[in-house]
């Protein structure tokens, strides 16, 4: 198993309340350790996803209304360094040079 080891700060600099003081990623989020009692181990194999399933999740959403586009669903090679750049040039805004992604090719 592939675990990872980080302080909080080092992942995120800005943080809103009390960070904890370690971060530990077992086998890249595929197991996590067991926060309750009654457990035989000290690893879980499900996560205790809650009804958006997005505890622990390593993929999120991204969702644009516009009247204009009429693209649904999945958009394939998506990278969340991609959503700053493309919410910029869809509100007629220039893209910084310096700024990670690009924007996303919508129809």
């Amino acid at each position: 198993m592939e675990t990872h080891v980080y302080r909080p700060e080092k992942l995120y600099p800005v943080s809103v309340g009390d960070r904890p003081d370690l971060m530990v990623y077992f086998d890249d989020l595929y197991w996590r350790s067991a926060g309750t009692l009654g457990h035989d181990g000290i690893y879980l194999s499900e996560n205790d996803t809650g009804p958006d399933d997005a505890v622990h999740a390593q993929y999120g959403a991204f969702i644009l209304r516009d009247k204009e586009l009429k693209q649904t669903g999945q958009i394939p090679d998506i990278d969340i360094l991609d959503i700053a750049p493309t919410l910029l040039q869809r509100m007629g805004f220039s893209i910084p040079p310096a700024m990670e992604g690009k924007p996303l090719r919508l129809s």
